[in-house]
């Protein structure tokens, strides 16, 4: 990689997740919050055997394997963390540590009507790509200009029930970093030796 590459991010769809205008959506966030790391991305589909719930854990190593490269995935599966109990047990997305691999569902992201919440899932995604280029958390709501907070804030699913936070915490949320995260974000590009 030269100095004035970013990333290819690999969009996976995983199924049925989202339609063709929601992952161009998707896709455009994507570009617009990580326009200095991300030099392009390349849409793939990815037909695995039909499931309802996959451990998240599970579902990152699977796309790690069969797509490689960086990767944001979005499928329609619940995600579950078999280590924890009721609700607690269901994710909006994950991140692997252990590869560069993060996942989002829409299982639980869609209104009443059953369409599916685009601007929930784009919040999400933001969000878990976000630990893709080394961004922790924020359990603070830190300000992002106009357009509502950082996506890394994440507030209390506890307090809040699985309704709640999406209403008080992903809705909360903007489509643009706050200026911690972008100068980490710089950081992490000038740590690779891309310029930015």
């Amino acid at each position: 990689m030269t100095a004035s590459q970013g990333l290819r991010v690999k969009l996976v769809r995983v199924g049925e997740a989202l339609d063709v205008e929601g992952l161009d959506r998707l896709g455009q966030a994507v570009r617009r919050a990580f326009r200095h790391l991300v030099e392009g991305l390349e849409l793939v589909s990815y037909e695995p055997p039909h499931f309802e719930e996959i451990e998240a854990s599970l579902l990152t190593s699977v796309l790690e394997q069969e797509v490689g490269g960086h990767i944001l995935g979005v499928t329609d599966a619940d995600l579950i963390d078999p280590h924890a109990e009721g609700f607690h047990q269901f994710m909006f997305g994950g991140k692997d540590n252990r590869n560069e691999v993060a996942v989002v569902s829409t299982r639980r992201l869609r209104r009443r009507s059953g369409r599916i919440a685009v601007e929930r899932v784009i919040k999400v995604a933001l969000h878990e790509l976000g630990h893709n280029f080394g961004l922790g958390h924020h359990y603070r709501f830190e300000p992002a200009g106009s357009s509502g907070f950082c996506p890394m804030s994440k507030g209390d699913y506890n307090g809040y029930g699985e309704r709640g936070y999406q209403r008080a915490v992903i809705d909360a949320r903007g489509l643009r970093f706050c200026r911690s995260c972008r100068e980490l974000m710089r950081r992490h590009a000038l740590r690779f030796g891309w310029s930015i």
